[in-house]
């Protein structure tokens, strides 16, 4: 067996004599065929924790930016951290992973997200909210940060998750369907755990009067530290390593032909506008002004706790029930959202009931977290930097244009698109299911034909 944590030690690490002399790719493939699973499992949670932590220290910025900053330097950084979202997961984060792997292409995400909030964190203290035009320009330039970091993350994340699963699939001999709902609900646990962590403790400290950029400050130093300890994380290869730009494009646009890529894209879509819709509306104009701006972080908290906790439910009751039952039910969490909300408008104020909005959030987004990403890599086995890209590319879109069209439509507007995307969500994936389901019968078939062909030949 070989443990990951001694891969220097063993001739495997960046900094050893083995890797002047074989290729790299040969080093990694040489530990991926000696190392254990219970080692890949220790390493992805390794992985899981460390990327939990940056994520949550340094992701507080996007919910609090409309009440925090001027709420039009907000909506505006917001939407262009999404668009350079999906700008880095078409073009930045092919060619970062194929040249650079899994691995470092994290790690680089990781830097530039600690950018973000240290930008972020200039900004609240250099800026009073009267000062939009300097405020709008330093954080506009975290955006753009935070969006390349976003894109070629989520993208390397994805394919170390797939890459995890393949291996684990090969040595333990697991079902894939219930290794991906096992896997997928335990990185969402630590993921959306540290989140709840670091909102509360946001909460906490503005409560007892510390000031936004001072609080965003440390979190920056956080996910610098969790960022150095990534670097003990194991290096795994991708599919598609090593090959050029052009080809590894390729890779995300080509699944652009198969229709399951936009029937499965519903709850991504989704997810993108009801989040976008709570942070960019919600959050100022009906939280911040009932409670308090010190609310907006604590609720946010407030989802990440229940998508933490039902994470790990749904992982479960995704491999009793399936994956169509769990994606129905946060399709309906999300449908709750978009409803209460025309009552949400009629009210005098619903105080602390508001929670409950954020409730169904945190419902909506364990699924999105957990289920909905164990679904891509069900669909795209061997694909899943191609497909993690555009489930990336979907929900940074969604995000985008809805941030952008809360400066145009009015609140009921918005509720309506994520009322009537909640409803297609369930209704797509039981049409990839079925497309999945008869391709298989037709290439069965294409077997059958041919074996019957080479019988009749060989008679």
């Amino acid at each position: 067996q070989v443990n990951p944590w001694m891969l220097p030690q063993l001739g495997l690490g960046p900094s050893s004599r083995i890797m002047h002399t074989v290729p790299a790719r040969e080093c990694q493939e040489h530990f991926e065929e000696s190392v254990s699973a219970r080692d890949l499992r220790s390493n992805f949670l390794w992985f899981s924790v460390l990327f939990g932590i940056l994520h949550g220290v340094v992701t507080t910025p996007l919910v609090i930016a409309t009440s925090a900053l001027n709420p039009s330097v907000g909506f505006v950084g917001n939407a262009t951290l999404n668009i350079f979202t999906m700008l880095s997961t078409f073009l930045a984060a092919p060619a970062l992973i194929a040249g650079l792997g899994l691995k470092f292409s994290i790690l680089l995400g990781m830097f530039f997200y600690c950018v973000y909030a240290g930008l972020f964190a200039v900004a609240a203290w250099v800026c009073p909210v009267q000062q939009q035009l300097l405020q709008l320009a330093l954080f506009t330039i975290a955006s753009c940060s935070g969006g390349v970091a976003a894109g070629v993350l989520w993208t390397a994340q994805g394919g170390y998750f797939g890459r995890t699963v393949d291996l684990l699939v090969r040595k333990e001999g697991s079902e894939r369907s219930e290794l991906t709902s096992s896997l997928a609900g335990s990185f969402a646990f630590y993921f959306l755990g540290f989140e709840v962590t670091a909102k509360l403790l946001w909460s906490g400290l503005q409560r007892v009067g510390a000031e936004g950029w001072a609080i965003a400050a440390g979190f920056t130093l956080v996910g610098l530290l969790a960022t150095l300890l990534m670097t003990q994380a194991s290096n795994l290869s991708s599919a598609d390593q090593g090959s050029s730009w052009r080809s590894k494009v390729t890779v995300a646009t080509g699944l652009w032909s198969d229709p399951a890529v936009f029937l499965l894209s519903g709850l991504n879509l989704t997810f993108g506008f009801s989040a976008a819709f709570m942070n960019g509306y919600v959050n100022s104009k009906f939280t911040a002004v009932q409670i308090g701006p010190w609310a907006v972080p604590l609720f946010a908290a407030a989802t990440a706790l229940v998508a933490a906790v039902l994470s790990k439910v749904l992982g479960a009751v995704a491999i009793r029930a399936g994956k169509g039952f769990v994606l129905s039910l946060g399709s309906l969490g999300f449908f709750c959202i978009a409803s209460s909300f025309f009552m949400l408008d009629q009210s005098q104020g619903w105080n602390g009931w508001l929670l409950a909005l954020y409730f169904m959030q945190g419902l909506g987004r364990a699924v999105y977290e957990s289920t909905s990403k164990g679904v891509f890599a069900d669909f795209f086995p061997g694909r899943a930097v191609g497909a993690f890209a555009n489930c990336m590319l979907q929900s940074s879109s969604a995000f985008a244009m809805c941030f952008f069209l809360s400066d145009v439509l009015q609140g009921p507007e918005l509720a309506r698109i994520v009322m009537v995307l909640s409803v297609l969500t369930p209704l797509g994936y039981l049409s990839a299911v079925r497309l999945r389901a008869l391709e298989q019968q037709r290439l069965a078939a294409k077997a059958s034909g041919v074996q019957g062909g080479d019988a009749e030949r060989a008679l």
